[in-house]
Order: C-alpha cells, then sequence, then structure tokens
C-alpha cells in the first residue's frame, strides 16, 4: 500500500511538471509567433524601402534635368536668369 502511495504522488508530481512543461512551451510558440509575425513585416518594410530606393536611383542616373540658371552680364549692365533643360555629357 505505502508504494502504491508513492509511486501516485511520484505520478502526480511529474504530471504537475509535465503540465508546467506544456505551458512553457505553449509560451514560447506563442513567442516564436510574434517573432515570425514581426520578421515578417520587417522583411516586407526593407523591400518596400529598397524598391522605392531603386526606383530613385533609377531616377537619378538619368543623364535628363532640369535646371536654374542665373548670371550677371557685365557689358549691358543687367542680371540674367532662365530655366533650360540640361543632357550630363561627363558623369563622375
Amino acid at each position: 500500500m505505502e508504494l502504491i502511495e508513492t509511486q501516485a504522488a511520484e505520478l502526480s508530481a511529474l504530471r504537475e511538471y509535465l503540465a508546467a512543461q506544456n505551458a512553457s512551451l505553449e509560451q514560447i510558440a506563442g513567442e516564436l509567433e510574434t517573432l515570425e509575425a514581426a520578421v515578417a513585416e520587417e522583411r516586407a518594410a526593407w523591400e518596400k524601402e529598397a524598391e522605392k530606393l531603386s526606383r530613385q536611383n533609377r531616377r537619378l542616373s538619368s543623364p535628363w534635368a532640369v535646371g536654374l540658371f542665373g548670371g550677371y552680364d557685365p557689358f549691358r549692365d543687367e542680371a540674367v536668369c532662365g530655366i533650360g533643360v540640361t543632357y550630363s555629357v561627363v558623369r563622375s
């Protein structure tokens, strides 16, 4: 009888231990899901920013531009300004 009571106590302790381990595993699984969602969100943000920078690089690599010009004509004693389209022949 004493052996049965001892085994029953051991089984009860093991069940409590397993329940605690199960709760810990469920918590870890929940945290993992949260982490995976955050990684997916961050990846989407990086991809969006990479696409934005790619469009900006294509735009900036164009040799065409609109420019404002200004200057002073000492012979006529007047300031001049203008707007124009430029094409870059030599780029660094």
